[in-house]
Parts: structure tokens; sequence; C-alpha cells
């Protein structure tokens, strides 16, 4: 099976004192957020169904879940594709160390990807205490897709992340968890289309789409009556979505248009690499100056710098490092209203941590 071995190895063991003193000082407050956290990893593989659309079958996904653990060894984590040594199966959860509980960091995939692409990412976000999870989305998997894609995959994707994270609230392993406080990140296909449509994004085109299937594969039917209210309903989006990292992917303005964007009131972090669409990323940058918007742009980095890693043009773990201090500083920041001098001073661009990264606002 394939093995993942997508970043430096995290810390074996918590801190022994982790949950001992809550009240005055939180101990997360001590983890550096540009480097792996102190806990070993634990995760879990979950089968959900559910029914999307009620003229439809039932859907079942898998969802994977990454979490802190106390424990040192076990079996390596059980993806549908491959296995993972960094993270043991079904590990018991460590205590959160968060005063409201564990906070979520929420993720999708890309185009004919699978929820552990990101695994370095997601590990990272479990070794600092956080719950990280991600769908599965069926029918668009690497050994499961439909062609064409149909329009309801884009309706499907969106409730398979809301799923993910009502089946989350349910999970007697995490008794308080964050779940109205989520941190949502999407690779590629899953940051064009899932982050912005979760995170609010209006469907400004969805009319156009459904009349003439302009932005659709080719072969793919026309929304049917269902598909488009659902499209405009407003129910693809989540109010427990108070942050987003769409990563190698601009915004699709063949469902949300010119507009559409405006509608996200959340801050974002927009994440590229010069080796992928250089010129569309910064386009893309500038038309979001309205909003509350962070451009991290890495030099050499290619599409799957912000996933397996498979890029030639820029080292492979200098770019994870990039990527997992950055989006950490941004989730302490907004997910956790941490008032930290280094995390705003990296976030504000008057530090550069790296010369390879390069962080705006427009």
């Amino acid at each position: 099976m394939l093995i993942f071995l997508l970043a430096c190895a995290e810390k074996t063991s918590p801190l022994d004192s982790a949950v001992s003193n809550q009240t005055e000082n939180p101990p997360w407050l001590d983890y550096a957020f540009q480097e792996p956290g102190p806990f070993p990893i634990g995760h879990m593989r979950i089968t959900h169904q559910y029914t999307p659309i009620s003229t439809q079958p039932a859907r079942e996904i898998e969802i994977d879940i990454w979490y802190p653990t106390s424990e040192t060894s076990g079996d390596p984590a059980q993806y549908i594709y491959g296995t993972d040594p960094l993270a043991f199966s079904d590990a018991s959860p460590a205590k959160a160390v968060h005063h409201n509980g564990y906070p979520v960091h929420l993720h999708s995939h890309g185009y004919r990807g699978f929820g552990a692409t990101s695994a370095n990412l997601m590990r990272y976000f479990a070794s600092h205490g956080w719950v990280s999870i991600a769908p599965n989305h069926t029918n668009n998997l690497l050994g499961d897709h439909q062609s064409p894609l149909p329009v309801s995959h884009f309706i499907h994707r969106q409730l398979d992340l809301q799923e993910s994270l009502t089946l989350l609230e349910t999970l007697p392993e995490f008794d308080t968890i964050q779940i109205h406080n989520v941190l949502m990140s999407g690779h590629s296909f899953g940051a064009s289309y899932s982050t912005w449509g979760i995170g609010g994004a209006s469907y400004d085109n969805a009319n156009y789409l459904c009349d003439t299937g302009d932005g659709l594969e080719d072969g793919a039917e026309l929304c049917t009556d269902i598909e488009r209210e659902w499209l405009l309903s407003g129910n693809l989006a989540d109010p427990r979505i108070q942050a987003i990292i769409p990563m190698a992917g601009t915004i699709r303005t063949t469902f949300f248009g010119d507009t559409g964007h405006q509608s996200v009131n959340t801050p974002i972090l927009f994440l590229s690499g010069t080796e992928d669409g250089h010129a569309s990323a910064q386009q893309h940058a500038e038309n979001m100056a309205e909003l509350d918007f962070l451009w991290l742009s890495l030099e050499g980095g290619c599409h799957q710098s912000f996933a397996l890693g498979q890029c030639s043009t820029l080292d492979v773990e200098l770019g994870f490092q990039i990527v997992n201090a950055y989006t950490m500083a941004f989730a302490r920041k907004t997910i956790l209203q941490e008032d930290n001098a280094t995390i705003s001073s990296w976030l504000d661009g008057s530090i550069q941590a790296y010369s390879e990264a390069t962080l705006t606002r427009p």
C-alpha cells in the first residue's frame, strides 16, 4: 500500500502539563505556531450515509478525522488509499487543552483527490490540539470518479462538509468541541469551489449555468429544478465556518459570478505558488480588495506544494513548513482570537519569516 511520508515527524509526546493550568495560562499559548505541536496524532475513519437531495439516492462518504492523542505508538492510520505511519489508527483522544473544547479544522480535497491528500496539514493542526476533519467526496475521488461530473456533485460537496461537522458534534470521543467556530481549508477544486461556497459566497451565476450548461463538464446534463433551487437557496453555506483558507485555486466564477465572493464576511487566507498560475492568482487577489483577504505566495510553489508535496520547484519539506506555519498563525489569530505580537507581525507582513513566502493584503 502507498505509505504517506508527507512531513517531518511530529514530536512524539505531549506536554506532561497539557491540561493542568487552563484557568490562567492555557497551555496552547506556549505552543510555537511555526513548529509542530506537542501531541502525537490519532486518526479514525467513519463511514457516513445521508440523503443530500430528496429526489436522489442516499449518499455514502468516508470521513477522515485527525486529533491529538497521548499514545506514542500504534497501528498506522488507514486512509482510503494507503496508510500513514505518522498517525495512529483509532488512538484515544487526548483531553482538550482549549477552554471551549477542541477547535475544529475542516478540509475539502481537490478534483479526483481524497481526504488525506493534505494529511500533512491535518496532522499539524492535530498536533496542536485541534480536530481536523476531511470528507472523501464520493464520485470525485482518485479511484471513484463520475464523468462527466454532474451538477448534483456541486451540491453534494458542500453537504458532505456540513454533514461531517454535524457528525463530529455527535461523537462521544470529543465531549466538548468548538463546532460553531470552524476553520475551513480546501485544495484546488476544494479551494476554488468548496471553501468559497460553504464560506458564504452567493451563487450569482447559477441561473445562467443551469440554463446553458456553460461551466459544466462536456456532456453533463443541465440542472434539474431542485438542483437549481439548491444552488440558489443559500443553504450550501454554513454559518459555523468562521475563516477560510483556499489553497492553489482561485474562485470558480462559473458558479459564483463576478460578485458572489462579496457575500463572504469571514477572514480569508489565500495560498498560491508562483509555478501554479501566478498571473491568475494575482488577478484573483486584486479582485478581493473589499474583503478581509490575505494572499500568501510561495516562490517556486507548485500545485502540490499544498497537498501531496510532489513539487520539483520548491523543496517539499520547506513548502510544508511554510504552509503549516502561516495557516496555524492565521487560525490562532482568527479562530482562537489570540493576541500575539509575533503572529500579528507575520500576518501584517512586517515579518517575512521565509524568503520564499510573500504575504500581501490587496
